[in-house]
């Protein structure tokens, strides 16, 4: 098991929140668009700044964020099934948002 601890804050520091294995949950990669070279998050809208969800064998959504700057620590915290869902819709992984929200229907925005 390769366990990959998760924080929160609390008061001025942070304390262990959980703990899950990322090599036995489902992975979710974020979306990406090209802008000139770069492959730039759809999430984050930065090159360098990145993001990737999971749903863990106990039913969690973890969110993982990182960079690819040197110098800058990883993070992983527990996300309710509602930013998971908007998550994963950003990225177009429709048929997962199905698999555990339901059907999707074809069309939504604002009453008009």
């Amino acid at each position: 098991m390769v366990r990959t601890n998760i924080f929160r804050p609390q008061g001025d520091g942070w304390v262990l929140n959980g703990w899950f294995d990322p090599d036995l949950a489902d992975r979710f990669d974020e979306a990406t668009r090209l802008v000139g070279l770069d492959c730039v998050s759809v999430l984050t809208a930065d090159p360098a700044q990145h993001q990737t969800l999971y749903r863990t064998p106990e039913n969690r959504w973890v969110l993982h964020r990182w960079s690819q700057w040197e110098g800058d620590a990883d993070t992983y915290e527990y996300v309710d099934a509602a930013q998971a869902r908007i998550w994963l819709l950003t990225c177009h992984h429709d048929a997962t948002v199905e698999e555990h929200f339901g059907t999707l229907p074809d069309e939504a925005g604002p009453d008009l």
